[in-house]
């Protein structure tokens, strides 16, 4: 039996690539973007556990997010080693396309649902996601 939500995932994954084919991001880019706005002046090390990437995958991630003009590497005042990452205009525009994929993949999958499903689902994917969360964190056990 095909599992639901492998069919749902595969389904995003495939919408979302193709949709941000047209700004020319890939999902991890997207997610990166997010990321680094919700922690406006991070540094890299903290993008490597909040993506939950090695250090070297997220500097050549960075460094494609810099070429293309979405992000600033600044030197960090507090600790001249250390570089600041924030969204430029340009990563701004692209996080609101991003977004605005979201909203269009969960207008696709939320069709014929009620206001009230809608909140009931979201409120059943936070608790997942948290399971999920404190399940990785405490080491996956075994049932």
């Amino acid at each position: 039996m095909i599992h639901p939500i492998g069919v749902i995932r595969r389904g995003e994954q495939s919408f979302v690539r193709e949709r941000l084919k047209e700004y020319d991001l890939v999902p991890v880019e997207a997610f990166a973007l997010h990321m680094i706005a919700s922690l406006d002046g991070c540094n890299q090390d903290t993008l490597c556990t909040r993506l939950e990437i090695d250090k070297g995958r997220v500097a050549k991630l960075l460094a494609g997010l810099e070429n293309a003009g979405q992000i600033t590497r600044t030197v960090n005042e507090n600790n001249k080693r250390e570089k600041l990452v924030r969204l430029t205009e340009r990563g701004q525009e692209a996080l609101q396309y991003v977004n605005e994929t979201l909203d269009e993949w969960n207008h696709i999958c939320m069709q014929g649902f009620t206001e009230e499903e809608w909140t009931q689902f979201f409120a059943f994917l936070h608790r997942i996601a948290d399971n999920v969360a404190h399940s990785r964190k405490e080491g996956w056990p075994k049932l």
